[in-house]
């Protein structure tokens, strides 16, 4: 029995080490740790909140498919098709931390990102780059 709580501590530890997660006081910020990239919304967008998480996925990285600049153009649904797009926009933080060895070592880039509330349509665009110091030298 020891060792089967053993076992499902150590799968446990081995999720929260890969996983990503929502801020508790700010749901607006995802962390993730393997890259270590912080994803910050300025407001939230119009989506479910797994739809949100969603976008922070593609933003950094992790996600199943990410293509900087990518769109769907199609409706995924009978009410986008009649009615259009609910979309709501906002813009996006990725801050990238280690990214130099010296400072200033962490590169922030900005996104637009417009995303429909109906359907799984979705627009990012990068704004711009630029270093910050924001992670001491090692």
């Amino acid at each position: 029995m020891k060792t089967i709580k053993v076992l499902i501590l150590f799968v446990f530890l081995s999720v929260l080490t890969l996983a990503v997660f929502a801020d508790g006081i700010n749901p607006l910020v995802y962390e993730y740790h393997n890259p270590d990239i912080t994803v910050e919304f300025s407001e939230p967008l119009n989506v479910t909140v797994e739809r949100q998480q969603q976008i922070a996925d593609n933003i950094a990285g992790v996600g199943p498919s990410f293509i900087p600049g990518s769109n769907n153009e199609l409706p995924e649904n009978i009410i986008c098709s009649l009615f259009g797009h609910d979309l709501s926009t906002t813009t996006v933080t990725a801050t990238h931390h280690k990214v130099l060895v010296h400072s200033p070592r962490c590169l922030v880039k900005m996104y637009y990102v417009t995303a429909c509330s109906r359907c799984d349509y979705s627009n990012v665009e990068e704004a711009g780059s630029f270093f910050i110091v924001c992670c001491p030298e090692d």
